[in-house]
């Protein structure tokens, strides 16, 4: 929903602005351009810009790959 599209941009600190629609109806939307890595519990782990190379962010990906560890299991599961 656009509430949650909102909430989600808000907790990453993501920038974003719609512009006006036009005679169609379409519209632009200005945004940060930032990629995240979340692990495969959902955690953030790491966040890339523009500035970062290519070969810097699959280091990046491969040593957060190399290091992960699962969460414990939640209580009760």
């Amino acid at each position: 929903t656009p509430e949650q599209v909102r909430a989600t941009a808000a907790a990453f600190r993501v920038y974003l602005s719609a512009g006006p629609r036009d005679a169609d109806g379409d519209y632009l939307v200005d945004h940060s351009v930032l990629t995240f890595l979340l692990d495969p519990d959902g955690a953030f782990r790491d966040c890339y810009g523009r500035s970062r190379t290519a070969e810097e962010v699959a280091r990046s990906v491969r040593a957060h790959m190399d290091s992960y560890e699962p969460l414990p299991p939640a209580r009760g599961e």
